[in-house]
């Protein structure tokens, strides 16, 4: 007996994240002209069937093709003017699947027709214009679904650039098959039908978010779209304002390491405890880069690693990550500079192992579970991982989740959980080892490589950053990838790489989310750049780190940056189980709508 499971949490968010494996960059609009031509002569060679007159084909042809081209082209401006947004590249895609439409129910018309001929031993000698209607119908319900999920979601504003083709295309048949005024209102009471029949459908579709969060699940749809593709300013604002609505206020905590040398801030390294969510350029995404950008003043080497966080820290807007920014300068402008750092120590508690540093009296706790997969480390573990640091004589500690090794549909560290409790152990025994390890002068080396991959390659504009300590005799390489977690087993072979140069090091992801815009959903680093020019590039950059060391004073530092806007408790799951619901919904409300609005069309045209 099939016993059903519900599904966890990570896999329900794993499930979200492959829907983006369902969508696709339209082609561009001129690759549609042939094609549009082509199915525009094999309708008309369906309308005028079972005649082989070419001139007729041709003449048809123009009547399905003139109105598709003119379509194509009018629905942009139209669908700008009247407040949407759209493309020709995705205009002219959907003329191309209209034109599918209308050929579609036109094949199944001439099939069941020529059939009864034939087993009715009957001369075929049916008209199917009305066929054409009933296609310009499921035209005009494809159109008015699409254009209200990615232009416009007010029905009034999309109903002149979702009716062009449907209405151009009526006039094309109307002008080749002569129909009459008759012929003509039976067709736009049934183009009525199929634009109720579509309202009825984006209605199902917008009722779970807006349920669980009174907005408009279409409007987001369109705006995260956008993410995939153009990426609009306006897409950005869209969503921000959205997740600014949901947001709750929280205390952040911001932990991090500066390095002076003589003349100047050499680099800074930074552990804040808000996500880097929650995808593309949106709020958070792309938080290494937006943080490092607010500190140029101070130097342009900031190395900004994952602290322990979920997406239910995602920041509300780009505007709250300002205050990591500024946060983080006026904390590095009141540290005190001292020249003592202790030699690194690892730690190995179950699954969970920790690279533990001190920096004068503060340790900074790298803590990872590779070569087992995980997601985020949640911000309660790193809080309790923080507290024992300091019962065992740290003054204060810099947590950081390496975020290395990730399968889809693994979940969580959560606090109370049995890797909780390993992680904690591991970073409790490591901080314990880093400060009876002796301290002595410090020399940091630092270098980044970018440009070697794109953002679909997994890799952000960032790219690899190389931080390398040396004291007492020992080199140790913080490795940091501008990307969302590692394939299991690149996290390993980049220590193995490393171990001719340093005597210890590890690799670690920002957890970028501007990476995640690629269609397939996982993008962790190694899932789509090769192997080889992971390790070549992260050996470079410690390579020239080394050739960059030079002595410097450090300084740690931490704090909290209060009234700080993040998603909140739960949000992210919510958001999850509600888009979930929404896909779930959408596939028996298609078959619902658009078969009931294709079978009381051709009621009408039966009976009229």
């Amino acid at each position: 007996m099939h016993v059903l499971r519900a599904k966890t949490v990570a896999e329900s968010h794993a499930e979200t994240t492959r829907m983006a494996r369902r969508l696709f960059v339209s082609p561009p609009a001129r690759r549609m002209v042939l094609p549009i031509l082509a199915f525009s002569l094999m309708e008309s060679f369906l309308l005028v069937y079972p005649s082989l007159d070419g001139v007729r084909v041709a003449w048809g042809a123009l009547g399905f093709a003139l109105p598709a081209y003119l379509a194509a082209y009018a629905t942009v401006p139209l669908a700008e003017r009247l407040g949407g947004r759209m493309y020709f590249r995705r205009s002219f895609l959907l003329i191309f699947v209209g034109l599918i439409m209308v050929g579609a129910i036109e094949l199944v018309v001439v099939v069941a027709l020529t059939a009864y001929s034939i087993f009715g031993g009957m001369t075929y000698a049916f008209r199917i214009d009305r066929a054409v209607v009933l296609g310009y119908g499921a035209v005009l319900w494809i159109r008015a679904v699409i254009l209200t999920a990615t232009s416009n979601s007010m029905y009034v504003r999309t109903l002149p650039a979702a009716s062009l083709h449907p209405v151009l295309g009526l006039i094309g048949l109307a002008v080749f098959a002569r129909l009459g005024v008759w012929d003509i209102v039976m067709a736009l009471a049934v183009y009525a039908l199929f634009f109720l029949s579509a309202v009825a459908y984006t209605e199902i579709a917008k009722r779970p978010l807006l349920r669980s969060f009174g907005a408009d699940g279409l409007k987001l749809l369109r705006s995260t779209l956008d993410q995939y593709g153009e990426q609009e300013e306006s897409g950005v604002a869209e969503l921000e304002t959205f997740f600014d609505s949901i947001s709750v206020r929280a205390r952040v905590r911001v932990g991090g390491l500066a390095f002076r040398s003589a003349k100047r801030i050499k680099a800074i390294f930074l552990a804040p405890t808000v996500h880097p969510g929650p995808m593309g350029f949106v709020s958070g995404s792309d938080l290494p880069t937006k943080v490092a950008r607010g500190l140029t003043d101070l130097t342009p080497n900031v190395l900004v690693a994952h602290g322990p966080t979920t997406h239910d820290e995602n920041p509300a807007t780009t505007a709250e990550v300002k205050k990591v920014s500024d946060a983080v300068r006026e904390m590095v402008s009141a540290a005190t500079f001292g020249p003592k750092v202790g030699r690194a120590c690892r730690v190995t508690y179950a699954r969970a192992s920790a690279l533990a540093q001190a920096f004068g009296d503060d340790v900074l706790i790298v803590a990872s579970f590779a070569p087992n997969p995980t997601d985020d480390i949640d911000s309660a573990t790193g809080h309790a991982a923080v507290q024992e640091a300091r019962l065992v004589g740290a003054r204060d500690a810099i947590f950081v989740d390496a975020h290395n090794c990730h399968e889809p549909g693994v979940g969580l560290t959560l606090f109370g959980s049995e890797r909780s409790h390993e992680i904690i152990q591991a970073a409790k025994a490591a901080t314990q080892a880093a400060l009876q390890a002796p301290k002595d002068r410090v020399r940091v080396g630092y270098a980044s490589r970018r440009g070697f991959a794109t953002a679909d390659q997994g890799i952000g504009a960032r790219g690899i950053e190389a931080l390398l300590i040396e004291t007492g005799g020992q080199r140790t390489a913080y490795v940091l990838f501008d990307g969302n977690n590692m394939v299991p087993g690149i996290r390993d072979e980049i220590r193995a790489r490393l171990a001719g140069l340093v005597q210890e090091s590890e690799a670690m992801t920002t957890d970028n989310h501007s990476v995640n815009l690629s269609m397939d959903g996982f993008n962790a680093v190694g899932a789509a750049l090769d192997r080889q020019t992971i390790l070549a590039q992260a050996e470079g950059a410690v390579r020239e780190a080394i050739a960059n060391l030079e002595e410097v004073e450090v300084a740690a530092f931490a704090g909290e940056i209060a009234n700080f806007r993040i998603f909140g408790p739960q949000s992210a799951s919510r958001l999850t189980t509600s888009i979930n619901s929404t896909m779930a919904v959408l596939r028996p409300a298609l078959y619902v709508t658009l078969s009931g609005a294709i079978a009381l069309g051709a009621l009408v045209i039966v009976l009229f």
